[in-house]
């Protein structure tokens, strides 16, 4: 395994690459840019290039908003599709952020080499190309093997960890997923997240599958989880005229 780490100076005294070429992983450390945002989002797009020869990228920065989030932004818009995980001390909402811009996993930052390797190798087994490929439900169609999200073959913007959500709660097959269920396994094993972090992928999934005319296919159950609903042959679709009866194929 090989991992790419993009840390400023400071977060580089925290010395990952040490610990985890002690424990048999390669790693190359690339310095994280200073300034502003700006600079790091065009640094991060720069990245992609070099990161795309690694297993997985490892970003370690101090400042999350004006350093770590862009980087990570940069290297998904250069369509980096490896595994990107960040080691800091977030709270909820800076967590649901980097999740938004398509980190794959929140770290502490002084978390064991022998969890990050566990989590990196969690998140290859999870990827596309060792599952089936098509989801749907109603008019919502997620290609996992194409990595991509439609409404009635429009494309729908989500993140990896939105997309990650919607796959749980389809495969469930209507069933309903806890809250605790759903976050440990969105971070393969026991996590620090609250559900409030949840409910903000949540929130947004739903926004952009309704900004779409997405079928109203989510839903809450109240002090338990969520679960998916296949839209009835007569109910309305947020306004929109119903199509004929659809129910989850995979």
């Amino acid at each position: 395994m090989q991992l790419l780490i993009i840390a400023d100076r400071a977060a580089a005294q925290n010395e990952v690459w040490a610990r985890l070429e002690a424990a048999g992983i390669a790693a190359r450390l690339l310095p994280a840019p200073g300034g502003a945002p700006d600079t790091a989002l065009r640094a991060g797009q720069q990245a992609a290039r070099p990161a795309a020869t690694a297993d997985g990228v490892l970003i370690d920065c101090t400042d999350l908003a004006s350093h770590a989030l862009p980087l990570l932004q940069g290297l998904r818009e250069a369509g980096l599709a490896l595994p990107i995980l960040l080691l800091a001390d977030a709270g909820p909402e800076e967590e649901a952020a980097a999740f938004n811009l398509g980190a794959d996993a929140v770290l502490p930052r002084q978390v064991p080499v022998a969890a990050l390797r566990a989590r990196i190798a969690a998140i290859q087994r999870r990827s596309p190309d060792r599952r089936g490929s098509i989801l749907r439900c109603g008019n919502v169609v997620l290609d996992r093997a194409a990595g991509s999200l439609t409404v009635a073959g429009q494309p729908v913007e989500a993140t990896p960890f939105e997309r990650t959500a919607l796959e749980l709660l389809i495969s469930a097959r209507g069933g309903v997923l806890s809250r605790q269920r759903m976050v440990e396994a969105l971070h393969d094993g026991p996590a620090t997240s609250t559900a409030g972090v949840l409910r903000v992928v949540i929130c947004r999934l739903r926004r952009k599958l309704a900004e779409r005319g997405g079928d109203d296919i989510i839903r809450t159950v109240w002090g338990i989880g969520y679960r998916i609903e296949a839209p009835a042959g007569g109910a309305p679709r947020r306004g929109r005229p119903a199509p004929r009866r659809a129910g989850y194929s995979a």
